[in-house]
């Protein structure tokens, strides 16, 4: 399988990531919304229990919604996909240590492994609007850093960033 043909088969299978951007962004939002009302602990749990459902929720949608069917097997832009993932393990696992000192970092942090993600999305659906979203998502993550942005704010931010990216992949797909 060509990469060309690979990534027409990704973006036929995952609706353009679209899918995935857009529960993604309801994940950061709930998280955002939870540690703006609760606190910060209950956030991170909220961040990291929905995180574990984005890509079966993802797969749900695709399948339903969008009547998507899996992709060509085999696929090796999916295990690309896949082995990114560690990514966000890395990610998470320094957002949580470093939160025991400066639990503001939290989502930060996370946010800069999400981001640093989507830019290996770039090379597997072959769209530059991945490349745009996750160097968004840094630049967040870096602001909030550098100026002490409240953590549910940094969340909320990150989360409307991908519900607003969502939608321009999404809204053209439907059709």
């Amino acid at each position: 399988m060509q990469l060309r043909d690979a990534q027409r088969d990704m973006r036929r299978a995952y609706v353009n990531g679209g899918v995935g951007i857009f529960v993604s962004g309801l994940v950061w939002v709930i998280a955002g919304a939870v540690t703006f009302y609760v606190d910060l602990f209950s956030g991170m749990a909220a961040l990291f229990l929905g995180g574990m459902l984005i890509h079966p929720l993802s797969l749900l949608i695709a399948r339903r919604v969008y009547h998507r069917a899996k992709g060509r097997a085999p696929n090796p832009l999916e295990m690309l996909a896949l082995q990114s993932t560690a990514f966000l393990i890395i990610g998470l696992a320094i957002a949580y240590l470093v939160s025991g000192t400066y639990g503001d970092w939290f989502f930060a942090i996370t946010l800069l492994a999400v981001g640093a993600r989507y830019l290996v999305f770039q090379t597997v659906y072959g769209m530059r609007l991945f490349l745009v979203l996750g160097l968004v998502l840094i630049t967040i993550a870096a602001v909030a850093l550098w100026f002490g942005i409240a953590p549910a704010f940094v969340a909320l931010a990150g989360g409307a960033t991908e519900l607003l990216c969502s939608a321009f992949i999404l809204v053209p797909a439907k059709r």
